[in-house]
């Protein structure tokens, strides 16, 4: 028997607005929107009205750190101080001289920080961000980890996610064993998957993979065609590194044991870079780009590149994000917003990350478009996700308002009050069930 949910306003990201209508859902699936007064009551009996409201699909995340949740846990326990004086000891021997507010050492903090973590903490803080994802109304989302063991918690649970293996390299031999060592994993987890879980790969930057594992991959994901997210433009010290040959992005690979390389071409940036290994194609998102300039933009643009965009991560980071109008020009229908953690954001959000930036440049219809259904096809998973339409999973937010309120009131929201998966209720006003 079908269900359906009735509202004021339906945002279905099929580039239509309904009113006064009821979305009928039929196992799991939507089975269409109607007008509420035109509801067939013998085939749909079983019909929830909530009143003034707004439905929206569900939201896209495409770029997540949720290991990094809790990352300032309090622990107790011998173990735990041994790991917390050898990290610091060692924080200090590599990064001591600089400056507190840099990219370089609060990125060597939160890695010193995880690494203290004991690993059901690691797994405490890993759930604590998928809860968190779920009460700001995210029913999908792009984590990026080196670890595997997260695959189980992710796998077991509705909630669609891409994981993108994290990948680091120092050289030549190196390469090889990294990339031996997550096929086998890929590998292994593609014959574990649930029809909710995707993967991926991520080089992590320009400036901690070598040149040789990044022609490795792009063969790879180009054969099985794999996603590839990577960072871009991210840092001052990314530009350095590549300007110069050196930067304190050595420092803080040699605090994760990696050793230094020098780039393979010198006095250019990471599009041009990564372009003459042929990292730049249609595959690919990259994420942040604080640093591009209009050519790079360009080419990431005429090669179809999509764009994880993290603005409060960059300017909480590196106080710096890409023009948000740039954002507009140059990936048009090719990205989608990103919160990383709460390591360094203030929430988990995708809205208060949108209002961000917004400033009314995108109105409310094609602003959720943006946190929907361009980010499901970026991830190629809007045959499933991304619009509520017929056939699709029944992913969607429902969003109270005020009397004085109508649907474009939906970008003033933080978070959702209700939210479904298939179907299933699993946020009942602002609490998970």
């Amino acid at each position: 028997m079908s269900k359906g949910y009735s509202a004021k306003w339906i945002i279905a990201s099929d580039g239509n607005l309904y009113e006064d209508c009821t979305l009928v859902v039929d196992e799991g699936k939507v089975e269409g929107i109607v007008k509420t007064s035109e509801l067939n009551k013998d085939e749909c009996k079983n019909v929830k009205d909530y009143g003034r409201c707004v439905i929206t699909p569900g939201f896209v995340n495409l770029h997540n750190h949720l290991q990094y949740t809790d990352i300032n846990i309090k622990q107790n326990g011998i173990k735990y101080a041994f790991k917390k004086a050898y990290t610091q000891l060692k924080k200090q021997y590599f990064i001591g001289g600089m400056k507190k507010t840099s990219f370089v050492w609060k990125l060597a903090d939160l890695l010193s920080k995880y690494f203290c973590l004991s690993s059901d903490n690691k797994l405490a803080s890993f759930k604590k961000g998928l809860e968190l994802s779920l009460l700001n109304g995210t029913t999908c989302v792009a984590q990026l980890s080196k670890e595997s063991k997260y695959f189980k918690v992710l796998n077991d649970l509705p909630i669609k996610t891409y994981l993108f293996f994290e990948l680091f390299s120092d050289s030549a031999e190196s390469s090889k064993e990294e990339f031996r060592s997550i096929q086998k994993k890929i590998d292994k987890l593609i014959k574990q998957k649930s029809e909710n879980t995707f993967v991926g790969v991520a080089p992590h930057s320009v400036c901690s993979v070598h040149k040789r594992l990044f022609k490795i991959l792009v063969k790879y994901c180009r054969k099985n065609n794999i996603l590839m997210t990577i960072r871009i433009s991210e840092s001052q010290e990314e530009k350095d590194w590549l300007k110069y040959g050196f930067s304190d992005i050595d420092l803080l690979n040699e605090l994760t044991g990696q050793k230094k390389f020098d780039p393979i071409y010198k006095g250019v940036t990471s599009v041009q870079y990564l372009a003459q290994m042929d990292v730049i194609n249609k595959r690919l998102i990259a994420s942040y780009g604080n640093y591009l300039n209009d050519d790079d933009l360009e080419i990431l643009k005429e090669n179809k590149v999509a764009l994880a965009y993290c603005p409060r991560v960059s300017k909480n980071l590196h106080n710096k994000m890409l023009d948000f109008d740039k954002v507009l020009e140059f990936f048009p229908n090719r990205f989608g917003f990103g919160t990383n953690s709460l390591a360094f954001d203030e929430d988990m959000s995708l809205l208060n990350e949108l209002r961000y930036v917004n400033n009314g440049r995108l109105d409310a219809l094609e602003a959720i478009r943006y946190l929907t259904i361009v980010p499901a096809k970026i991830l190629r998973l809007d045959n499933i996700i991304g619009s509520l339409e017929v056939g699709k999973d029944a992913d969607f937010n429902i969003f109270e308002l005020n009397e004085n309120e109508d649907y474009k009131n939906v970008l003033d929201k933080s978070r959702p009050d209700f939210v479904y998966i298939k179907g299933h209720r699993k946020v009942h006003k602002g609490e998970l069930r």
